[in-house]
């Protein structure tokens, strides 16, 4: 928004602020492709190749580039999803499921994709779960992923994910996600030395009774469960202040967020 002068808060500039708003989270942030977005797709293509080409498969001596290629693509059309190495091998047909976990690191060496653990007091438990993966712009998303449907969502979920990154919170010590004793999940819980401190959930659009009332109840059924009482609801354009069974809950847009 600066780059563009562009400032949210004016009331003049707010039809504006949601273009760019919605731009960059559609098609990321790399400064070669914000003048020019008609070259974003086959830039950030080029890039993400040369990324697994030089940046890992050169530097490990991986031989068998193809399974590292497929690895890559799998996890960027799965962004925002819980992965397990175990499922990973089974799916893709790797060799083994320690190659497939080498590889994920690989991966993650070059700040290409990151991995959310499940929050739990339990060390144990915590290494069991599955991991969520997120990647570092979401414009290799729009790039490179076989995306059949537009995940609105999950993008502003993976945009929220970067932005606690930018704030100094570190994947399995100060930010997880969660899931209640009923499985109903909560996308980001940042903790502050052994204390919980928020819990945040993320959704593009919460304007139906059902989808409000998923979300809602999830974040409480949580804070109960972590005895948090800071409650944050991020949306792409909804703002408010809800009481819902008894709990707090504040409704923020991502721009403003």
């Amino acid at each position: 928004m600066r780059w563009k002068n562009v400032n949210p808060d004016l009331e003049e500039q707010s039809a504006q602020a949601i273009v760019v708003a919605d731009d960059y989270m559609r098609n990321g942030g790399y400064p070669e492709t914000i003048q020019a977005r008609n070259i974003t797709k086959s830039y950030l293509s080029t890039l993400f190749d040369s990324i697994l080409l030089k940046d890992v498969a050169k530097r490990h001596k991986v031989r068998n580039t193809t399974d590292l290629y497929n690895l890559a693509t799998y996890l960027l059309s799965n962004f925002c999803n819980p992965i397990s190495a175990n499922d990973l091998a089974t799916e893709l047909g790797l060799s083994s499921v320690t190659t497939t976990k080498k590889f994920c690191d690989y991966l993650a060496e070059p700040y290409l994709f990151f991995y959310l653990p499940r929050f739990n007091n339990k060390m144990k438990l915590m290494k069991k779960a599955p991991n969520k993966v997120y990647v570092v712009d979401n414009g290799f998303v729009q790039s490179t992923a076989f995306n059949l449907s537009e995940n609105l969502g999950r993008l502003l979920e993976n945009q929220v994910f970067v932005e606690l990154l930018r704030r100094g919170y570190i994947p399995g010590k100060t930010l997880f996600y969660y899931r209640t004793r009923n499985d109903k999940e909560i996308d980001f819980v940042t903790r502050k030395g052994s204390k919980v401190e928020q819990l945040i959930q993320v959704c593009y659009d919460m304007s139906s009774e059902k989808t409000r009332k998923r979300e809602l109840d999830a974040l409480v059924e949580a804070a109960e469960e972590l005895h948090c009482d800071n409650l944050l609801v991020i949306t792409n354009s909804q703002e408010e202040k809800i009481e819902w069974k008894q709990a707090k809950i504040l409704v923020k847009t991502m721009k403003k967020f």
